[in-house]
């Protein structure tokens, strides 16, 4: 393509250089650069220098205001002219709009998002040619918010545009188009009259749910050529949607999906990366050696080491882009996701089953699984109140998606009524050949009566305590690890283990620990159960090294 403009030619050289090898880069950088080329061939597609160059000039025009850079101006690397490049550039011939509505770049902190996305916003806001624009800085929280406002507050008041602006607490009005930029947080009031021009998500990794996402999204409509830019780094908690919401912009990199509206640039280390090797440290972060040292690196490379836990998580998450579990929980999620194969459940049909059930709370999630081990498969039955799903229950997954999804069933009402609970149970049971069915006793005296006749004898009231929770629980750890046992693919349960903590004794005998780990795990104590059941039937004794019973009388 010609280039009218010198600073274009700079996002070839990036291109050129990633595509080379001479920048160190990821295999999903390596993608985003595949599609800058395949662009180049397409014939519904042009790309126009104009608003990028406006940007970059408009970037050349602020100054940085913190740390060693304050004063100096907004000079982009070539990472960042890439982005815009491609943001701001590719334009649809039948149209002549911007390609791009979606954007989203996951890099590791401290290496300029905040920067960028405050350019950005002002962007929309000035220069952007749109009356009326309503821009965005959206957050978890206020305080999250106001990270991204404030950055371009601070850029707009120390440039020569800020005679052009209004600037508030709240907001920044540009006068001439009437147009406003304001944070947006879920507690923001009237979200639903929102007309998004531009709207900046801060990291998306921190969002409990997709509801403020999903406000912009639908709002966008009335725009000629919106932009929703999402920005984040890696967390620690895989329930969030921005971890699946990853998961399909990969495939979208791959070819498995498709939309072609979506910019993608994900920083982050490829499969078999090793967290302390140098190399890595480059790939991940575009930054490297600018606002990033490798004097910093190194020095946290050695506390990370050194301490391990909390700051080795945080190190992997923050620095390395890597979704690390809290260093306590018990099995990665990595080795949880690997325990799912196709699977014909239509063989299960009259198959042996140990049912395991952990009926905790009337008011919260109920959970049966059912153990085969023939099939070395697990499925389960979640169950709620319908009060529980309508509520925001700071549980931070979506209950009405599972629902959808077929994969909780809920009942009417503020608490699992005991009849029901043993009718849905029980038609799940006549699939199989139940041989135990195993219960935590707490909260079981009123619902144990209630099952038919026919299932009485299978009843084996099971003890949580360590000396009957310890054999079954590391034997489902030793499946889980050596991926022998098939979830089905259910992502209940895959957060669920995510969440479990285990309290070791002594003696190195290990229990579920409801009450240290992170969020509900009542579908992993189930399974231990039936575990339980299954161990305590097929141990040659009939299992009382496991099975509660009253006193005994031994004649002499």
């Amino acid at each position: 393509m010609k280039r009218n403009y010198p600073i274009t030619s700079k996002v070839d050289e990036y291109a050129e250089g990633v595509r080379s090898g001479r920048i160190v880069a990821c295999h999903r950088i390596r993608q985003a650069v595949d599609r800058w080329y395949a662009d180049q061939k397409r014939d519904d597609l042009y790309f126009d220098e104009t608003d990028f160059v406006l940007i970059v000039n408009v970037a050349h025009n602020l100054r940085h205001f913190k740390g060693d850079y304050a004063g100096k101006p907004l000079d982009l690397e070539p990472w960042q002219l890439f982005i815009l490049a491609n943001i701001l550039g590719w334009k649809r011939k039948a149209t002549k709009k911007r390609r791009y509505t979606y954007a989203d770049v996951y890099v590791p902190r401290k290496n300029g998002k905040t920067t960028i996305a405050g350019l950005l916003a002002l962007y929309f806001l000035i220069f952007d040619r749109e009356n009326a624009a309503e821009v965005y800085a959206a957050a978890v929280d206020k305080e999250q918010a106001k990270i991204c406002f404030e950055t371009s507050k601070e850029l707009i008041t120390r440039s020569e545009f800020s005679g052009e602006v209004d600037v508030y607490r709240g907001s920044i009005v540009y006068r001439p188009t009437a147009s406003s930029y304001k944070p947006l947080t879920k507690d923001t009031k009237n979200k639903d009259g929102l007309n998004p021009s531009c709207a900046i998500c801060d990291e998306r990794h921190a969002w409990a749910t997709n509801e403020i996402y999903d406000v912009i999204k639908t709002g966008m409509g009335a725009r000629s050529q919106p932009m929703l830019f999402s920005i984040s780094t890696a967390g620690t908690d895989t329930s969030v949607p921005y971890f699946s919401d990853l998961e399909f912009l990969r495939g979208v990199l791959d070819g498995i999906h498709e939309k072609d509206n979506h910019f993608i640039m994900l920083f982050e280390p490829d499969d078999g990366d090793s967290w302390g090797d140098p190399a890595v440290w480059r790939k991940v972060n575009p930054n490297y050696g600018v606002s990033l040292s490798q004097e910093y690196f190194e020095s946290e490379f050695r506390e990370a080491k050194m301490k391990g836990g909390t700051t080795l998580a945080a190190f992997c998450t923050k620095n390395l882009n890597m979704w690390v579990d809290a260093p306590d929980v018990w099995i990665p999620d990595d080795d949880v996701k690997a325990c799912t194969a196709t699977f014909d459940e239509e063989q299960l049909r009259g198959a042996d089953c140990y049912v395991g059930i952990d009926y905790a709370s009337k008011t919260d999630i109920c959970a049966v699984a059912f153990w085969f081990p023939a099939y070395h498969v697990a499925k389960f039955l979640f169950m709620v109140p319908s009060e529980k799903v309508a509520a925001d229950s700071g549980d931070r997954v979506d209950y009405r998606k599972w629902q959808e999804e077929g994969l909780l069933t809920v009942i009417q009402g503020k608490v699992i009524d005991e009849d029901w609970f043993v009718e849905t149970v029980t038609r799940e049971m006549q699939n199989y050949r139940v041989k135990a069915i195993a219960y935590d006793p707490w909260g079981m005296w009123n619902v144990i009566p209630r099952f038919p006749a026919s299932y009485q004898d299978c009843l084996m009231e099971y003890q949580q305590s360590i000396k009957y929770m310890s054999v079954p629980t590391k034997e489902l750890e030793k499946m889980v690890l050596k991926h022998d046992i098939n979830f089905l693919g259910n992502p209940i349960i895959r957060w669920m283990f995510a969440n479990v903590v285990i309290w070791v004794d002594p003696n190195a005998n290990i229990k579920l620990n409801k009450g240290k780990s992170r969020n509900k795990i009542d579908g992993v104590v189930a399974l231990v159960d039936a575990f339980g059941a299954w161990l305590n039937k097929t141990s040659g004794d009939d299992g009382q090294i496991y099975a509660s019973h009253s006193l005994r009388t031994i004649s002499i």
